[in-house]
């Protein structure tokens, strides 16, 4: 007689498991990049004249804002978020202007006179926010 028990079944690379982890990986990043996204299109306020430096920058065309993007990379496994590059000369900036609003530099304007820009960070506080509220989109996901 043959006593034993059929643990093939049990472990985690079985491919229902792993298809369950790989589809709640999706959810919970999408999640994560669409509380983000929404995170930073609700600070960037749509008001004339700069922000004060340091606190979200002002739209005044609506494009910054609009074009907060995210999107899940399968090959990486990783949420993307972020400004899509605005269109336009830059060949007198070697900076984005989003990069130029989250992190400030001083760049040679138009005029070819040095400009400094405070920085107006926006999409760093927003991740920030998003990693305390990651744990609330993992929870209960595999199932």
């Amino acid at each position: 007689m043959r006593v034993g028990f059929r643990f093939k079944g049990l472990f985690f690379d079985s491919p229902a498991v792993i298809k369950a982890v790989d589809e709640a990986t999706y959810r919970a990043l999408v999640r994560f990049g669409q509380y983000v996204r929404k995170v930073v299109r609700h600070s960037i306020k749509t008001r004339p004249g700069p922000s004060a430096p340091g606190e979200p920058p002002h739209s005044h065309t609506g494009l910054l804002k609009a074009g907060i993007l995210y999107r899940f990379d399968p090959v990486s496994r990783s949420a993307v978020i972020g400004p899509a590059r605005i269109r336009g000369k830059t060949t007198y900036c070697p900076v984005t202007v989003p990069e130029l609003m989250e992190y400030g530099d001083t760049v040679r304007g138009r005029d070819s006179e040095m400009h400094r820009y405070e920085a107006r960070p926006f999409m760093g506080p927003a991740f920030e926010r998003g990693e305390e509220r990651l744990d609330d989109f993992w929870r209960d996901s595999v199932k």
